[in-house]
């Protein structure tokens, strides 16, 4: 072989193994799947002024609107989730209490992440997972409410614990999501039948990502919904600016970029922990489009002093950018009564609830009449 052959041959070897490198530094620095919309614009902008609203409870974490009602979680231990009639703000009542007894709760339970509400026969169901128990109850709200205890069976006892995310797909099949590799990954899987299932081409390819030693396993966190009408499965980052779309089928799969680069994990760690970015705190599903709050705070301004005042985002189901609501007041979490076409909002650092109404939005949107899963 003559020496330029030699050369020629070297160079290409090299320049194949750099792309590969770089190609799996990409892939292992961007949670993310190969087809990827950025959204850098919105088809239609809102402005909404909020109203603020009087809801007799104290220590609400966060809440969520189903069957004409407000269903708050807070840290009453007596009381971790009340519940209110809309839209005249009644409390109805209260139920769950913290304890170690079999009806009781060790922590009190999100609303709406690791936890599932159902209509079944003209009564309202939540099925909810045990943090430290690794237990998956099920709540007949309806019943509760009726008669003033909580009416709560335990479903599943032997499940894994301390699971970051816990989505019931159906009555034998749970998506999980937990810390491993000495909290270097968050990893999901499929538990079915007391076994841990993970031939999914999607959630491996997400799986890959992964932090250094001793870092803040939460750069890795997401709220993870999934709409049973079309299988699909959301995760949305809480400091990274993508949210991730997919079926567990694993036909489809999208990453949808608000802005016009991703945000590098690699990049993130070497930033210091005040100039991050939280970038989204709450996630709401509906039958023709999904939401996101964009809260797009520095740790360090969303501690100690708030810049800017959140969004709600809107998106239709193959990740097209809907609308941008820009609210008047600071959130953390909200909802949508499309009964009403309001919109409500807490905000748990000033523990006040406000409601927008939206009515011409979602005219224009055309989904004023959408249901929401």
């Amino acid at each position: 072989m003559s020496k330029f052959v030699f050369h020629v041959v070297i160079v290409f070897i090299f320049f194949n193994f750099w792309n590969c490198a770089s190609d799996s530094k990409e892939r292992l620095t961007n949670m993310v799947f190969d087809d990827i919309k950025y959204i850098d614009n919105f088809p239609q902008s809102f402005s909404i002024d909020g109203e603020k609203i009087d809801i007799d409870v104290i220590g609400v974490r966060n809440f969520v609107i189903s069957d004409s009602a407000i269903i708050m979680s807070t840290n009453n231990k007596d009381s971790l989730w009340v519940i209110a009639s809309l839209p005249d703000l009644h409390v109805q009542g209260s139920i769950l209490k913290r304890g170690q007894g079999p009806t009781e709760l060790t922590i009190s339970p999100s609303t709406t992440y690791n936890t599932k509400l159902i209509k079944e026969d003209n009564q309202l169901f939540a099925y909810i997972y045990e943090y430290n128990k690794g237990e998956l109850i099920k709540l007949n709200i309806s019943s509760s409410l009726n008669t003033g205890k909580s009416d709560v069976s335990i479903i599943n006892d032997s499940l894994p614990k301390s699971l970051f995310n816990f989505i019931v797909i159906d009555d034998s099949t749970y998506l999980c999501k937990e810390a491993r590799n000495n909290h270097t990954q968050q990893i999901r899987y499929i538990y079915k039948q007391k076994k841990e299932v993970n031939d999914y081409s999607n959630l491996a390819k997400l799986n890959n990502v992964s932090i250094r030693y001793n870092e803040d396993i939460n750069i890795l966190s997401t709220i993870t919904q999934h709409n049973p009408s079309n299988d699909i499965i959301i995760e949305m980052p809480i400091g990274l600016n993508y949210i991730n779309m997919y079926s567990l089928d694993d036909s489809f799969a999208r990453t949808v970029c608000v802005g016009k680069s991703l945000f590098n994990i690699e990049r993130i760690q070497n930033n210091n922990r005040w100039d991050r970015i939280y970038t989204f705190s709450d996630l709401r599903l509906f039958e023709n489009f999904w939401g996101v709050l964009y809260i797009n705070e520095s740790e360090k301004n969303y501690q100690l002093k708030r810049k800017n005042y959140p969004s709600i985002l809107l998106f239709d189901w193959t990740g097209n950018s809907l609308a941008k609501l820009t609210l008047n007041q600071f959130a953390t979490s909200f909802d949508i009564d499309l009964q009403t076409s309001q919109i409500y909002t807490f905000d748990v650092e000033t523990e006040l609830f406000f409601k927008y109404d939206i009515t011409n939005a979602l005219s224009s949107l055309n989904i004023a009449e959408t249901s929401k899963n």
